[in-house]
């Protein structure tokens, strides 16, 4: 059993100056990440960081936030990080709900954090990256440069909690999960087997690391292979993703099947060398079997596709490099992991039928929602996770993804929950009834919809709600169209019936 401080330790000592994240053009070794985080951890506990504190790290992608991870954990602490796009009103919940001690966070960010800043009791201190100075924050090079001690943060208990990733749920606010040091660890470990990642591998992180995709594959995983990380910042560009594979000889894209879809399509690919490319691994949204097809045909490596979900530590099973792949599959159940589908009352239906994935096996499922318990019995019931999603599993145990139970929508890899942007809307005030739902994308699998049926009298515009939903959400739950409507149907009780809304939508693309 390892926990973050003696992962980092363990791969020091072995790699020593060997090359573990790339960024502008900048390395940080294996052992100078493993010294600074250390510093870092020993800042923190001086300036009150307990064990079991929640830390916000608030960072787009950069070395900030990966070494806020390690120096967190390192202090006994837990990570929660938290989506760049949020607005303030988002923020707010999730920083209250986990109680947060410490904020981590950019320059960039400051401002959105201080207008709340009256409404975050729990928050004793805010450390910012960045040239900026402001009275009442600590610069985040303190943390680093502020002391000689270090703190290792090897006697930090392995079935600890190490981070909460914020996942939208049934309730319309995003629950916390739970997950340990030990689970993401031994997750990491196992795909890192699965796939053959070796310290001659260099993954290209495109993806943002406060999404726990990108922690796992370019951060835990890469890191536990001994191999390196090609860090991007900022938005999904197909000319930099493809400058930087050439330039750095990227190994390994990690991407949801947006990036794919983007890069097979872009017109300056063939300008570029992607030759040391040799593994594609893509899953966290619908992913076109002609996608995979054709980017093996074209840039000539083998793409994966894998599902897993937060709750679940996260990756569940994915398709096997080399080995017999499967039309539509997602692949086999991870080693160490039990998968089975069921019914509505939990008896298990045959091989090809569809019912509910639920899975278990120790260290990796989310020890529970964070001070969530009715969520988390629902969730978790006798040992088993019901995932909400509906699946098929064949007699030789290929897992086959049919569709959500719940009403999440996934937007290019991103989680929306129709209930939450619904509230926002309610909150209008010309707002008498609202649905929300998951419409086709080409290229983001999936977009939100909204139908708005308005109070007698008003007239607002469509520009105007759109508007409203940008101040107050995260632009990729903003939905994509907004339409004025007269009534929405209903089911026999007087509930919205989304049912038919669906179908209504699935007629028009017909």
């Amino acid at each position: 059993m390892r926990n973050f401080g003696s992962l980092i330790r363990e791969k020091a000592l072995k790699h020593q100056n060997k090359t573990l994240f790339i960024f502008r053009d900048g390395e940080i070794s294996f052992k100078d990440f493993h010294e600074k985080t250390s510093r870092m951890a020993a800042s923190l506990v001086g300036y009150g960081l307990n064990i079991s504190d929640r830390v916000i790290v608030h960072f787009g992608n950069g070395l900030e936030i990966v070494e806020s991870y390690f120096a967190v954990g390192k202090a006994g602490a837990i990570s929660i990080p938290l989506n760049t796009m949020f607005t303030a009103r988002e923020m707010k919940y999730i920083i209250n709900n986990a109680e947060a001690k410490f904020i981590i966070t950019s320059e960039d960010s400051l401002a959105k954090i201080l207008s709340i800043r009256d409404e975050i009791p729990t928050v004793q201190k805010i450390f910012v990256a960045g040239k900026g100075r402001q009275s009442d924050v600590i610069p985040y090079r303190q943390l680093y440069e502020g002391t000689t001690q270090e703190v290792h943060g090897l006697d930090v208990d392995p079935e600890s909690i190490s981070m909460v990733f914020y996942t939208s749920g049934t309730t319309g606010n995003p629950k916390g999960a739970m997950l340990t040091h030990n689970g993401l660890i031994t997750n990491a470990e196992v795909m890192v087997k699965t796939l053959g990642f070796t310290e001659n591998d260099r993954s290209l992180c495109i993806l943002p690391f406060f999404h726990l995709f990108a922690t796992m594959f370019s951060l835990l995983q890469m890191m536990f292979a001994g191999g390196s990380t090609v860090i991007v910042e900022g938005k999904f560009d197909e000319e930099i993703a493809c400058r930087f594979i050439e330039k750095y000889k990227v190994t390994v894209l990690l991407g949801v099947p947006t990036i794919f879809i983007y890069l097979i399509n872009y017109p300056g690919r063939k300008k570029y060398d992607l030759s040391s490319l040799r593994i594609g691994v893509t899953g966290s949204g619908p992913v076109p079997i002609t996608l995979k097809e054709q980017f093996e045909k074209e840039v000539g490596i083998v793409v994966v596709e894998g599902y897993g979900l937060t709750e679940g530590g996260p990756i569940v099973c994915i398709e096997r490099p080399g080995g017999e792949r499967r039309l539509g599959s997602c692949g086999l159940t991870l080693p160490g992991l039990e998968t089975r589908v069921v019914d509505q009352n939990g008896k298990d239906v045959p091989p090809g039928e569809i019912g509910e994935l639920i899975i278990k096996g120790y260290p990796y499922i989310m020890k529970g929602y964070w001070k969530m318990p009715k969520e988390t019995s629902e969730t978790l019931r006798n040992g088993w996770l019901f995932t909400g999603d509906l699946v098929k599993k064949d007699k030789d145990g290929y897992i086959y993804i049919v569709d959500r139970i719940k009403d999440m929508i996934v937007r290019g890899g991103y989680n929306i929950y129709p209930k939450e942007v619904e509230m926002v809307l309610y909150s209008h005030p010309s707002v008498l009834e609202t649905a929300v739902v998951g419409i086709f994308d080409e290229v983001l699998g999936e977009v939100p919809k909204a139908y708005i049926v308005l109070k007698p009298g008003e007239n607002i515009s469509v520009e105007e709600l759109n508007k409203y939903c940008r101040e107050n959400l995260a632009a990729y739950k903003v939905p994509r169209e907004i339409v004025l409507v007269n009534e929405l149907p209903k089911t026999g009780s007087g509930k919205i019936s989304k049912v038919e809304i669906r179908e209504r939508e699935k007629m028009k693309g017909n």
